[in-house]
């Protein structure tokens, strides 16, 4: 497995893992995850979407956001705990080397599952929040 940047000729197989509801996908938005939207995202930041291949074939992937003042691993869609780990590991080590001390993920409330997946690469859980959202 080696885990490296997103490219746009991924897009077909990133948009098939965000619809991959058992990988914690289940989360394409056209409007945040549109191949533009990825396109503008990557020339702005090119590790800002990171991805692990396996022959050939994407097997996880996670987007980085960054503001300078805050970190958040986003869209973190994974099909097993060694490619989350893999993932996670360069995540953190691009977030370090940009002077972040601390990196935040949003999970469902109530899903076991990601709160073990997210307890095993050492986060510490938080308070559970709403998201509101509109459109503009």
């Amino acid at each position: 497995m080696i885990v490296r940047r997103y490219k746009p000729e991924d897009y077909a197989q990133l948009k098939a893992l965000y619809l991959d509801s058992s990988l914690y996908g289940g989360q394409f938005d056209e409007a945040r995850d549109g191949s533009d939207r990825l396109q503008k995202k990557i020339e702005a930041d090119p590790d800002s979407i990171l991805v692990a291949e396996e022959n050939g074939k994407l097997t996880g992937t996670v987007s980085l956001i960054d503001d300078g003042r805050v970190a958040w691993l986003f869209r973190f869609a994974v099909s097993s705990a060694e490619v989350a780990t893999a993932l996670h590991d360069k995540a953190i080590e691009v977030l370090k080397s940009r002077g972040h001390t601390q990196v935040l993920v949003y999970t469902p409330a109530g899903n076991n599952e990601l709160d073990s997946r997210y307890e095993k690469l050492g986060f510490t859980k938080g308070g559970d929040y709403t998201c509101y959202w509109k459109e503009v």
